[in-house]
């Protein structure tokens, strides 16, 4: 290996003939970028290496033969190969597909410099992964240009996947967060062995994040509510306003969280204060009393829940202006029955607006069927057989989050 300007190029090199003549734009600056220069004649090696001095580039090393620079190109990491295709022992364009084998060398830009100019040679080394073609002898203007070219694209698609690795990082951490909104599972069992109930949440993040959330909440030994939201849009800024929702609805005291009508108007208020226009919410609150055997709710256009019975399942009325969407926004108190052994199923429309790998949707009427087959076909545990048939369908690379919650009143 032979490093930078060792071959008596040195300052005269970088003055003599500057890239300007040529009408050349340096644009970005390339100091820091490593070039391998695979030559067995000395005389092009140092006319390559004064090109590339012109072209801002001084970190330029150097191989003679085909053997050497496969010795080379680990320890010098360059981030473009200059190769002539007559090299020996072995050739360029061998050398080429020895290198687009491994891995690490996939992207690298590789230019091929070549005397002979038919279109049979510079198919062969197309085929055999180049990136790039230079003719001999050389012309300094197009090869500080070409040179140039390849290493700024490659500049650029290093920061393009830099940038998308942060994002992925991001989303990942902010998925975690997003789950670590939910109740605990202890917390949950326990809450739910004191008022006699069976509660089963599934809760699914997207490949791209969204803003689901849900949360169940005591009221008093007889009284527990329960909030399932869906923030609008997709990715961080949603998860955000989920955040900000879930803050908003913990700091609310226990008597307005008593009264679902009055818990949505006043978190609607809030949200109205802080989301930017065009972003809002959809909700369900709801308070079982297992003492009156009634479910008080209201909602704000979230889909509509199931309540199931000995007669079967029935939709509720989930009607009602978005959260944060119209400031005053006033809601309506509505109340049920709701018996020992009934089932209340609430969902976010990441289960109804599910597509299988038809594009036919699943959509309110095809979750109902679906929830009466599992009735039918597991009636000791019906959700987690509708949650394998829906997977079965639907697969786990979801479009948006997915909410699903299944609370059932123990018969008593």
């Amino acid at each position: 290996m032979t490093a930078s300007t060792p071959e008596g190029v040195g300052e005269e090199a970088r003055r003599d003939t500057p890239a300007s003549l040529y009408g050349l734009d340096l644009g970005i600056p390339l100091g820091d970028r490593r070039v391998l220069v695979a030559d067995d004649s000395r005389y092009n090696r140092r006319t390559l290496s004064r090109f590339l001095q012109w072209a801002g580039i001084h970190r330029v090393f150097f191989a003679a033969s085909g053997p050497e620079l496969l010795d080379t190109i680990e320890s010098v990491q360059p981030d473009l190969l200059l190769i002539d295709e007559s090299l020996p022992p072995i050739d360029g364009v061998a050398l080429c597909r020895v290198l687009r084998g491994d891995p690490r060398w996939r992207d690298l830009p590789i230019l091929m410099q070549s005397a002979r100019q038919t279109d049979q040679i510079r198919t062969l080394c197309f085929q055999a992964g180049a990136t790039d073609l230079l003719a001999k002898p050389i012309n300094p203007g197009e090869c500080v240009a070409r040179v140039r070219y390849h290493l700024e694209r490659r500049s650029m698609v290093q920061e393009l996947r830099a940038f998308r690795d942060r994002v992925e990082r991001d989303l990942r951490q902010a998925r975690a967060m997003q789950l670590a909104l939910v109740p605990d599972a202890a917390w949950l069992d326990a809450m739910a062995a004191r008022h006699a109930l069976r509660v089963e949440p599934v809760f699914q993040t997207s490949d791209e994040i969204g803003g689901d959330f849900w949360t169940v909440f005591e009221i008093d030994r007889s009284r527990f509510g329960v909030f399932v939201a869906d923030l609008s849009g997709h990715g961080i800024a949603s998860a955000i306003n989920a955040f900000r929702l879930h803050t908003l609805l913990t700091r609310l005291p226990r008597e307005d969280r008593a009264e679902p009508a009055r818990l949505l108007g006043l978190l609607s208020q809030r949200l109205a204060d802080i989301l930017a226009v065009g972003q809002f919410a959809t909700a369900f609150c709801g308070i079982i009393d297992r003492d009156a055997d009634t479910l008080t709710y209201a909602a704000a256009g979230s889909p509509s829940p199931l309540l199931g019975s000995r007669g079967g399942f029935r939709v509720l009325d989930s009607s009602g202006l978005p959260l944060g969407a119209f400031a005053g926004a006033v809601y309506e108190t509505r109340s049920t029955p709701l018996l020992p052994a009934d089932t209340l199923f609430l969902h976010s429309d990441g289960l109804t607006e599910a597509c299988d790998g038809t594009g036919a949707m699943l959509g309110e009427e095809g979750l109902a069927d679906l929830v009466e087959r599992a009735v039918q076909a597991s009636p000791d545990r019906p959700f987690p057989w509708l949650m394998a048939r829906f997977t079965e369908r639907f697969g786990t690379a979801l479009a948006d989050d997915l909410t699903a919650l299944w609370i059932e009143r123990d018969p008593g």
